[in-house]
């Protein structure tokens, strides 16, 4: 062989080299997807992909979000198992799942070798196909997570009613008067919200609860939904709503009725959202109550030491309480600057992998508000 060809051969094999440590550098980087409901204009949803995405790079780790359509959920079920079989395979998933979705996606992930993490509330009726908790029937099933969406609706309701009680909001007939914007009945925690609502109507012997209208969620639903109960009740003063864009959507419907926030309407959501805290603080809604998207940020660390053989089950459990957290205007004000100093936050140090000098992970708000350069907490 001649000079020119073996110099030839050599530069196409460091070259052939070159190109196939890059491809194995790529397949390094852990693959994650995130599957969420969503809903017309949607704002919650997109600042937890926000967050999702700003955790995973400071993890090393490429986070894909999908969307699925309340209104189509079973034909969002087939997305959803053609994007978890979609070449490269995902390294692992985590699922917020409408009813119908939960048992084959779990199945599809389970053929696959997927670790994954579900978001409940969860319909009782779908647990035995999936075997009620993680990591017995779908060992794949690493986790499962849950906010207590019961107690929110309860504190959002007791929260609307105290303040309605201080401003002495009562009708002629000495009660003050509920009304309520649901959620879509395909996600079982808006039943739970709902309930936690009639909780706290029950517990309160000057008020009754007139009536409560599902929505699919969105802010337009809220207004209209709203419009329509005040005209049927105009003595209404206290309008729960089942998350934050509803309630947002309710506020203006209110303030078009000549309803005054804080003095003869109290109106409140259910998210923790950045948007909804914004009109906490602003006094158009009274309060919003949730966990907050940090959660998020604690899941998928979970799931990224996880697929690195760290397993957060020693910590944490398989299945995981969320805190809430009820924020009126004070606590507003401290939510808004966490949320917007999260990105400043280095998420390598809640993770095990990352933190050899970790023990023992700890999510609590005391330590992300340390990380956030923050030095007060809710309450103070």
């Amino acid at each position: 062989m001649c000079r020119v060809a073996r110099l030839f051969f050599a530069m196409l094999f460091i070259v052939t080299a070159c190109l196939h440590s890059v491809d194995i550098a790529a397949a390094a980087v852990p693959q994650i997807v995130f599957f969420a409901p969503t809903s017309e204009n949607n704002t919650y949803w997109p600042r937890v992909f926000e967050l999702l995405k700003t955790v995973g790079e400071d993890l090393g780790v490429d986070v894909k979000c999908h969307e699925f359509d309340v209104a189509d959920r079973f034909a969002k079920s087939i997305d959803g198992i053609r994007i978890l079989k979609k070449k490269p395979t995902p390294d692992g998933a985590i699922f917020s799942v409408a009813f119908g979705q939960t048992a084959p996606l779990l199945e599809t992930a389970a053929a696959l070798d997927i670790p994954v993490f579900i978001q409940g509330p969860l319909f009782p009726s779908e647990m035995p196909a999936i075997g009620y908790s993680p990591r017995k029937k779908f060992p794949e099933w690493i986790g499962y997570f849950y906010e207590d969406e019961a107690a929110k609706g309860y504190l959002l309701g007791k929260t609307l009613l105290s303040a309605a009680h201080s401003a002495k909001a009562f009708t002629a007939d000495g009660h003050i008067h509920v009304v309520g914007v649901g959620g879509d009945h395909t996600w079982f925690g808006s039943r739970l919200r709902r309930q936690g609502l009639e909780r706290a109507v029950n517990a309160d012997p000057k008020a009754q609860l007139l009536q409560v209208v599902p929505t699919k969620w969105s802010p337009s639903e809220g207004k209209a939904v709203t419009a329509s109960l005040l005209n049927r009740y105009p003595e209404a003063s206290v309008i729960w709503a089942a998350s934050d864009q509803l309630g947002i959507g309710a506020a203006r419907a209110a303030a078009n009725a000549g309803k005054v926030p804080g003095e003869t309407c109290f109106v409140g959501g259910l998210d923790l959202s950045r948007n909804g805290l914004r009109h906490v603080k602003e006094g158009r809604l009274v309060a919003t109550v949730a966990g907050g998207i940090l959660t998020y940020a604690e899941i998928l660390i979970y799931l990224h030491d996880y697929l690195q053989g760290i397993d957060f089950a020693d910590d944490a459990g398989t299945e995981i309480s969320v805190p809430i957290y009820t924020a009126t205007t004070a606590d507003a004000v401290f939510f808004l600057k966490l949320f917007d100093a999260y990105p400043a936050i280095d998420f390598r140090k809640f993770s095990k992998v990352h933190n050899k000098t970790l023990t023992r992970y700890d999510f609590s708000l005391e330590r992300i508000a340390q990380e956030a350069g923050m030095s007060f907490l809710p309450g103070e």
